[in-house]
């Protein structure tokens, strides 16, 4: 039997994001609904959830004050409204029922649409807690089409829910695959190369030059796997199948010690084995990183 491949999570959501409701108030007429709900984003990243690992909790527009200010998410699979509504305040404690965890903990534990669902809810709510004033001037920005824009009323600058390009790659040569572990992260975690897109360039084109910039390897060819949302704080990550010159598995890379402490080339079935081991760790499951290096190594 073929292994399971592994899950990337936040990705797959089947929400009907209804975007044609945005712009002309019917959006906001859906909060009378009683059948209307709202994901709560708390402290960080924290969202509700439903008891005690429970699912996203989805909580009655009733017990938010008459004036929250709301973010239209979508439509459900029964045609309820969903909302997203920031929690720091008036809330001090979360609604009976529910407790607030941070989202990046249950990324393998709530169901793909829950997860889905509340990477949407998170990323709108910090786009707009950081949103609150005009980029150019400096002024209060208004809300419109239903959370999804907001406008300054001084000098009509218009600003959108942001979205950062980042890419993660495997970098691979025959039967070997380049790894590193990066400052800040758990000692023997080995990770796949990653870095955002910049401007002026493809996300193709930042594959080869992260690859460069980190370890000196020359990628050569570049082939698109997967994205992920990935909304810490707001980024999607896109996946590559990164190849090296066959050459470049037989020369030691040189590391950017400002970013990575170490970086080297494994083989398949040394790779293998000192997991087996627990000697290292991957990325947690879930992660873009995981499924690249898991999906790599069951190819094999």
């Amino acid at each position: 039997m073929a292994p399971v491949p592994p899950k990337i999570a936040f990705a797959g959501g089947t929400l009907d994001r209804a975007a044609e409701l945005r712009n002309d108030g019917r959006a906001d007429r859906l909060r009378e609904l009683e059948s209307s709900r709202a994901v709560l984003v708390g402290d960080g990243q924290d969202v509700a959830i439903a008891g005690d690992g429970g699912p996203l909790a989805r909580v009655p527009l009733s017990d938010l004050p008459a004036d929250a200010e709301l973010t239209f998410l979508g439509l459900e699979p029964n045609g309820a409204a969903l909302f997203a509504y920031d929690a720091r305040a008036p809330w001090l404690d979360a609604p009976v029922g529910t407790a607030f965890v941070p989202l990046r903990t249950l990324a393998g534990e709530l169901d793909p649409d829950d997860a889905a669902l509340a990477a949407y809810a998170v990323g709108m709510v910090g786009w707009h807690r950081v949103q609150h004033f005009c980029g150019r001037c400096g002024s209060a920005t208004e809300i419109e089409a239903a959370g999804h824009r907001r406008r300054c009323p001084v000098c009509g600058l218009v600003h959108f829910p942001r979205t950062d390009p980042a890419i993660t790659m495997l970098v691979q040569s025959g039967e070997r695959c380049l790894l590193s572990r990066r400052r800040g992260a758990p000692a023997n975690r080995w990770s796949a190369l990653a870095g955002f897109v910049e401007p002026g360039e493809t996300p193709e084109e930042a594959v080869v030059r992260e690859a460069r910039e980190e370890t000196g390897v020359e990628v050569v060819g570049v082939e698109y796997v997967t994205a992920q949302p990935w909304p810490f704080p707001q980024a999607l990550m896109i996946g590559y199948w990164a190849f090296a010159d066959a050459s470049a598995a037989g020369a030691e890379p040189t590391p950017d010690h400002e970013e990575l402490v170490e970086a080297r080339w494994w083989d398949r079935s040394d790779l293998s084995n000192a997991l087996r081991e627990d000697a290292i760790a991957l990325p947690p499951p879930g992660t873009i990183g995981n499924y690249l290096i898991s999906t790599w190594l069951a190819r094999g």
